[in-house]
C-alpha cells in the first residue's frame, strides 16, 4: 500500500488577508509546525523585500520546525499588500493591527514575537510603540530609528546611496535583485549627479519621497512621528538588541538600547550584542570584512540565538537566557568575545588625546601628531583645499557602487593633501578603546557652510590603517537638527562635537592611534556646495579653505573611550552627550 513519507514541512496558509482598521488588507503567509494542532507561540516578521525571499523561507521554516506559528507579512503597498507605499510612515498602526489578528487566531495561545533587521528592525519598534496586546518579546536587528542623526541623514548630511533604496522599493515589486551587480542602472554616474535633488532624474524617473525627504532637512514633525524619543518609558518588553560595529544603522540600534535602559519598566530585560560585522552581517555574520580577519569566533549562529531568547520568553522554557549578562560585545585586536554588565562597560574613562602638528598634517606624510599633552600655546594651524568638484572619495573604485567589499586600510585617501592625518606614537602596552568615541573639532572655513568627516583608525606597524569607526557633523547644524541651519561666518573658529560610532578594539603593542579629517566623503555622503545652500541645490559650489586649529585656546582633540588606565601624562574630560550616548 501506498505510504505518505512523514511530514517535516511547515504546513502552509498562503496570502492570509489582515484586515487594517482604514479596510486596507495586507497579505501575510504563515507557516505552522507540522505536527500538531497547537496553539503556538507566533514570531511576525514584517518586509518591504518580498515575504517570499529565500532568507525569510528559510527563517520561518526554521522556527516552524521548532514550534512557533511563523508569519511573514508584506508591509502596505509591497508586492501582496494592498495600500499604498510609504517608507515608514504606516508602520506603527499597521503593525499593532497585524500583532492584535494574529493574537486572536486559533492557531496562536496568544503570544507574539517579531523579528527582522534594519527596516524589519524598525517595525518592531513602531508596532511597539502602540503598544499592541499580544506583543511579547522583540529582537531587534540592526533598527534605523536615530532620525536625521543616522537616517536618512547624518548630522545634516545626506547620502546619495538613498536614491538606491527608493528605487529597489520605489514599486510594488523589488526593482532589482537587493545585491544585483549590473551595468543598467548606472550607479556611479546617478550617485555622483548633480544637483543631487535631480538624481531621480538622472535615474529616470521622479521619485516623490526622494524629494520629500529632501524638503524635510531638519528634525520636523514628519521625522518626530516616527520617532521613539519620550514613548521608551511605555514599552514593557523584553529585548535581545543585535548590531555591529561597521553596521550603518548601529546609532539606531544602539539608540532603541539607551532608551528601553534609561526609561523602560522592562529595562533589566535588555540584552545587547555587537559583533565585528556589517549591516547585512548582522544577520549572516562572516568572518573577514574589508580584508580583516576576525577570526572564526565572529561566525556566530543567529537562528540559534534568537531560537533561545524566544524560547524564553514566548515559550517559558527556563535556559538561562534570562539569566544571561546584559551585554556581550566582540573586542577587535584581541578578536574576543566578552559579557559585560552594562553599555558603554562600567568603569570606561574618556581620555583626551589632542592634535598637534607643526602646521603641515596633510597625507600620511604630514606631521600631524595625536598626543596626550595638550598644546600649551601657539601652533599653526592645518589647512586645505576642499574642491566640491573634486570631493575626497568614500571608495577606491566608484565602479562598485552601490555594493563592493571595500578596504578598511584607508591608506589610498590618506594620499591626499585635502585629508588632515592625526597619528600617535606607537603604544608601549596594549591599550583597549570601547564605546561612544567623540571628535572636538576647533576649526573655521572661509565659506559659510562646508562639513566635517572624522574617522579613528587602528595602524598597525606595517603602516595598514584601518578605519575603525566615523562621524560627520554639516557646519550650519552645529547648533541641532531641530532649527533651521545657520550658516556659519567665514574665518570664525568654531567648536564642533562630532560623534562616531561605538566600536570595540584593542590597540596593540606597537599599534598607533589615527584620527582623519576631511570635507567630503563623497559618494557615501552627498558633498557640501559650502554655499549654505539647501540640501539637494548644489548647483553652484564654492571651492572652500578650511582650517583646524590646536592651540591653547583652541584644543581639537579626540574624546577616547579607554578601558584600560589612561597613558602617563593624559588627562581626563567629561562625558560628551548624544542622543544615543549614555547620558
Amino acid at each position: 500500500m501506498f505510504q505518505l513519507p512523514e511530514r517535516t514541512a511547515p504546513r502552509l496558509l498562503l496570502d492570509q488577508r489582515v484586515p487594517m482598521r482604514d479596510g486596507v488588507t495586507l497579505s501575510a503567509d504563515i507557516y505552522l509546525p507540522p505536527t500538531g494542532d497547537g496553539p503556538w507561540p507566533a514570531i511576525l516578521q514584517r518586509t518591504p523585500y518580498d515575504n517570499t525571499m529565500e532568507l525569510w523561507v528559510q527563517l520561518a521554516t526554521f522556527f516552524a520546525r521548532h514550534g512557533y506559528a511563523f508569519v511573514s507579512q508584506d508591509v502596505r503597498g509591497r508586492c501582496d499588500s494592498d495600500g499604498a507605499w510609504e517608507p515608514f510612515v504606516n508602520e506603527g498602526p499597521d503593525g499593532h493591527d497585524t500583532i492584535v489578528w494574529i493574537g486572536q487566531q486559533p492557531w496562536c495561545n496568544g503570544k507574539v514575537g517579531m523579528m527582522g533587521g534594519s527596516y524589519g528592525g524598525f517595525v518592531q519598534w513602531a508596532a511597539a510603540k502602540e503598544r499592541p496586546p499580544y506583543l511579547t518579546a522583540l529582537v531587534s536587528t540592526a533598527a534605523a530609528g536615530r532620525w536625521m542623526e543616522e537616517a536618512p541623514y547624518r548630522f545634516g548630511v545626506f547620502a546619495p546611496y538613498w536614491i538606491w533604496w527608493l528605487n529597489l522599493v520605489g514599486g510594488r515589486t523589488l526593482q532589482q535583485p537587493v545585491y544585483a551587480q549590473r551595468e543598467v542602472p548606472d550607479w556611479p554616474r546617478i550617485f555622483t549627479h548633480r544637483p543631487l535633488r535631480d538624481l531621480d532624474l538622472a535615474l529616470g524617473r521622479t521619485n516623490t519621497v526622494w524629494r520629500k525627504w529632501l524638503e524635510h532637512d531638519t528634525f520636523d514633525e514628519y521625522w518626530r512621528r516616527l520617532s521613539l524619543i519620550g514613548h521608551f518609558s511605555r514599552i514593557d518588553l523584553p529585548v535581545l538588541h543585535i548590531t555591529g560595529w561597521f553596521d550603518g544603522d548601529q546609532w539606531g540600534e544602539l539608540h532603541y538600547w539607551h532608551g528601553m535602559v534609561r526609561e523602560s519598566p522592562a529595562a533589566d530585560r535588555q540584552w545587547l550584542i555587537i559583533g565585528p560585522w556589517d549591516h547585512a552581517g548582522t544577520r549572516t555574520p562572516r568572518q573577514q570584512l574589508g580584508g580583516r580577519d576576525f577570526g572564526p569566533e565572529a561566525v556566530v549562529d543567529m537562528k540559534a540565538i534568537h531560537l533561545r531568547f524566544f524560547d524564553r520568553w514566548l515559550k517559558g522554557v527556563d535556559n538561562g537566557a534570562d539569566r544571561d549578562r546584559r551585554v556581550r560585545i566582540f573586542t577587535m585586536g584581541t578578536n574576543a568575545w566578552r559579557d559585560e554588565d552594562t553599555w558603554p562597560p562600567a568603569g570606561t574613562a574618556v581620555v583626551p588625546l589632542y592634535f598637534r602638528s607643526g602646521g603641515r598634517a596633510n597625507t600620511l606624510a604630514g606631521d600631524g601628531r595625536l598626543s596626550p599633552e595638550p598644546p600649551a600655546g601657539d601652533e599653526p594651524a592645518d589647512t586645505y583645499t576642499y574642491n566640491p568638484d573634486d570631493p575626497t572619495p568614500s571608495v577606491p573604485d566608484l565602479g562598485g557602487l552601490p555594493f563592493g567589499d571595500y578596504p578598511l586600510d584607508n591608506r589610498w585617501r590618506l594620499r591626499r593633501d585635502d585629508v588632515l592625518v592625526y597619528t600617535s606614537e606607537p603604544l608601549e602596552e596594549d591599550l583597549e578603546l570601547t564605546g561612544h568615541p567623540f571628535v572636538v573639532l576647533h576649526a573655521a572655513s572661509d565659506c559659510p557652510d562646508t562639513d566635517w568627516h572624522v574617522s579613528l583608525c587602528d595602524v598597525l606597524p606595517d603602516g595598514r590603517s584601518d578605519q575603525l569607526t566615523s562621524g560627520c557633523l554639516r557646519a550650519a547644524y552645529r547648533g541641532g537638527l531641530e532649527a533651521r541651519p545657520e550658516p556659519i561666518e567665514p574665518g570664525r573658529v568654531y567648536e564642533y562635537r562630532i560623534e562616531l560610532m561605538a566600536t570595540s578594539n584593542v590597540f596593540r603593542r606597537g599599534h598607533r592611534i589615527r584620527v582623519t579629517v576631511a570635507s567630503a566623503n563623497y559618494p557615501a555622503s552627498a558633498r557640501n556646495p559650502n554655499t549654505n545652500a539647501r540640501t539637494g541645490h548644489d548647483d553652484q559650489v564654492r571651492v572652500a579653505r578650511n582650517g583646524v586649529f590646536h592651540t591653547a585656546a583652541y584644543p581639537s582633540r579626540l574624546l577616547a573611550p579607554v578601558v584600560r588606565p589612561a597613558p602617563a601624562g593624559a588627562g581626563r574630560d567629561s562625558e560628551p552627550r548624544g542622543r544615543g550616548a549614555p547620558g
